[in-house]
């Protein structure tokens, strides 16, 4: 019964790969040629979690099937909410054959690269031993950080345990990014989720990255690796022998850098405010102006309740001491009761509105001048939310003293 079951498998295998890209077997194995292992790099999907792409290993040898080992693995119940607060996701290590794996990222249209290691033999086979003893049941599971402890560290620290530390004698550099950055890159087609990344990220997420840091995403450290050079018995080399596109998807590439949002957040939410301080001289758009008022609060106290939020869990390090707190004050939300008041007739409820925006007002400009002081990068946050409160302070100001 097993051999037929491996028999099947067998076929089924053959079947899917030759669905692939003809150049990802450009150079077939010879029972003795060894190991040969490469770096496969998946670029990013629709969902949440495979916004940013994904890294596996291939480990191939001649007359035995090609085997993806995949850090990115997780159930469903390892990802529900109270682990994503409380900071205990827990994912695995998992084993695939090539031929498997290929046909669900095309199906999900999300490119996969191959990038085949220029390593000894000696190299190649420890690092096969190593995944091959990682993968055992007892050895498969690590505690998930996105930035620290991720598919992409993990394929990168496998090779640099294999390489002797050469991997990261090559990657000491300066890098021109930081957390933040990388986050509205790759969000740079969403802007709801690239205004929530900004937002909720503090001032960690500004430091800049060294080169070793900055390759804990798959693109990152495909750019490296197709850079380093290492050097073995056979002297000094590049470490990519080569690369092949087994799947090239069609969807829009990421930007190499985050795009430049502050100027439109500056635009519209100045245009906003001054059409509303213009608005409340006249009595009969008096309703508006509550109206409005009550979803500048909602938004800037929605932020700020957001913030706050992530302050109080442990979702993760980089969205502490995140002086957005200020920026966006939660306390902006006092702003809905006076505006729907005001929205509903009472003009009394005027004055309330005006102190409600005076005291979110203050604590934004605070909030901005803080955050500048201590390296947070909140200016595109400012720019959106200082005109709003702006414009309603202003407004309800003007309303007040005519009413």
């Amino acid at each position: 019964m097993k051999f037929r079951s491996d028999l099947v498998l067998a076929v089924a295998c053959a079947v899917l790969s030759s669905s692939l890209s003809p150049r990802a077997y450009a150079q077939p194995l010879a029972p003795t040629d060894g190991y040969r292992i490469s770096v496969l790099t998946m670029g990013p999907g629709d969902q949440f979690v495979s916004r940013f792409g994904h890294d596996a290993l291939l480990v191939e040898r001649g007359g035995l099937p090609s085997l993806v080992y995949n850090f990115g693995t997780y159930t469903d119940q390892a990802i529900l909410p109270h682990h994503v607060l409380g900071g205990t996701l827990l994912y695995y290590l998992s084993v695939d054959y090539l031929a498997r794996t290929v046909p669900v990222y095309r199906a999900q249209n999300r490119t996969v690269t191959q990038q085949v290691l220029n390593l000894d033999q000696p190299t190649a086979e420890r690092l096969a031993r190593a995944l091959s003893l990682n993968s055992e049941p007892a050895n498969t599971t690590y505690h998930y950080d996105f930035a620290r402890d991720n598919c992409t560290t993990r394929v990168r620290d496998a090779l640099d345990r294999a390489l002797g530390g050469a991997l990261r004698s090559e990657l000491g550099g300066a890098s021109h990014y930081t957390y933040r950055d990388h986050a509205l890159r790759f969000s740079a087609n969403t802007p709801l989720l690239a205004l929530l990344f900004d937002v909720g990220l503090g001032k960690n997420a500004d430091q800049p990255l060294d080169e070793w840091d900055d390759a804990f995403l798959p693109d990152r450290l495909a750019h490296y690796l197709a850079e380093a050079r290492i050097t073995d018995a056979t002297g000094s080399h590049p470490l990519v022998a080569r690369e092949a596109t087994l799947f090239a998807a069609a969807r829009e590439a990421v930007p190499a850098r985050p795009p430049p949002r502050a100027p439109f957040y500056g635009l519209a939410s100045a245009t906003f405010g001054v059409l509303l301080a213009r608005a409340a001289r006249r009595p009969r758009l008096r309703r508006l102006l509550g109206f409005a008022g009550a979803c500048v609060g909602v938004f800037v106290g929605g932020l700020g309740t957001f913030v706050l939020l992530l302050l109080a869990t442990h979702v993760h390090p980089a969205s502490h001491a995140n002086f957005n707190a200020l920026v966006c004050p939660a306390w902006a939300l006092l702003l809905v009761p006076a505006g729907l008041a005001v929205t509903f007739g009472s003009a009394k409820r005027l004055r309330a509105l005006e102190l409600a925006a005076a005291s979110s007002l203050l604590f934004a400009t605070a909030g901005t001048l803080v955050a500048a002081g201590y390296g947070q990068d909140s200016a595109r946050v400012a720019v959106l939310v200082v005109p709003l409160l702006s414009g309603v302070w202003l407004a309800a100001r003007a309303a007040t003293r005519a009413a």
